[in-house]
């Protein structure tokens, strides 16, 4: 079974069924939906929703996984009436993405220190944490009912802040049921840290139930989002790891930057030519 896809923010230069098209060309079966800009930035319902479901099946796509807002929309907001905002937000989200059928919905756990007010104040880290928990058990009843597994994301971001890794990430995520809580490993992410892919891999054992792949080219911090094999990370051991801990799927790429000038249907292109050769 191929169970790959890519997801819709390689295209972000169109809206989302432009990007659908471009994915569906490439090859790829399934669909990570972006739940913000030009995509889907406000949940579908009613006959919006069911068109969007035709469209999809028409082109032969899957929307397998879905991404929620991030940027502000994080588990773990410093200040409750924040935190019950994007609560509020991201159930609208896992409804919507029950209706439309998929099995997994990324979420940010924390969020970017520039986004936080008083970032550098210790107390900060234990904010973040109690938030974080308190917005998962929130979420789980929504998750019951739409059927789906939230995915927590390990983030590049250089501090302090609870919740960053796999390492961190998975004795959380093991205080909650399979089914409804998961973890999802990006790649990009973990290269930018400067901490072993492979590592983090196994750190997330059988938790792990998602990915963002693409590679890191050069040493600034923003250097991700490239095809995988076009920068530095070593793919074989990760490919490795993945085999070790038993990761079932789904293989999502999260690409949007060439290394050549490359349009987004030729990094699509290449991406899949990458999944082909790893038999995925």
């Amino acid at each position: 079974m191929d169970d790959t896809s890519y997801s819709t923010v390689g295209f972000g230069d169109r809206d989302v069924e432009a990007a659908l098209d471009a994915i569906a060309e490439a090859g790829f079966p399934q669909a990570e939906i972006q739940g913000k800009g030009a995509h889907v930035s406000e949940p579908l319902t009613g006959k919006a929703l069911s068109e969007f479901r035709t469209r999809l099946d028409a082109r032969g796509l899957t929307a397998r996984t879905m991404h929620a807002p991030s940027g502000h929309t994080v588990l773990g907001a410093t200040d409750e009436e924040w935190r019950q905002q994007e609560v509020a937000l991201l159930k609208r989200y896992l409804t919507f993405g029950g209706e439309l059928g998929i099995t997994d919905m990324v979420v940010h756990p924390i969020p970017n220190p520039t986004v936080v007010p008083n970032s550098d104040d210790p107390a900060v880290q234990g904010l973040i944490g109690d938030s974080v928990r308190h917005s998962l058990d929130d979420l789980l009843p929504t998750a019951e009912r739409a059927g789906i597994r939230f995915n927590l994301e390990n983030l590049p971001y250089d501090c302090d802040y609870p919740y960053r890794t796999m390492q961190e990430l998975r004795p959380l995520v093991d205080g909650y049921p399979e089914d409804r809580v998961g973890l999802i490993i990006d790649t990009g992410h973990v290269g930018i840290l400067r901490n072993d892919p492979a590592a983090e891999i196994r750190a997330a054992g059988h938790r792990l139930r998602g990915t963002h792949i693409h590679d890191v080219v050069g040493q600034a911090g923003d250097g991700d989002h490239h095809a995988p094999t076009q920068g530095w990370l070593d793919w074989d051991a990760m490919l490795r790891a993945f085999a070790e801990v038993s990761y079932p799927g789904p293989w999502t790429f999260e690409v949007k930057k060439g290394v050549n000038d490359e349009t987004p249907e030729e990094l699509a292109r290449i991406t899949r030519e990458v999944a082909i050769q790893w038999g995925l």
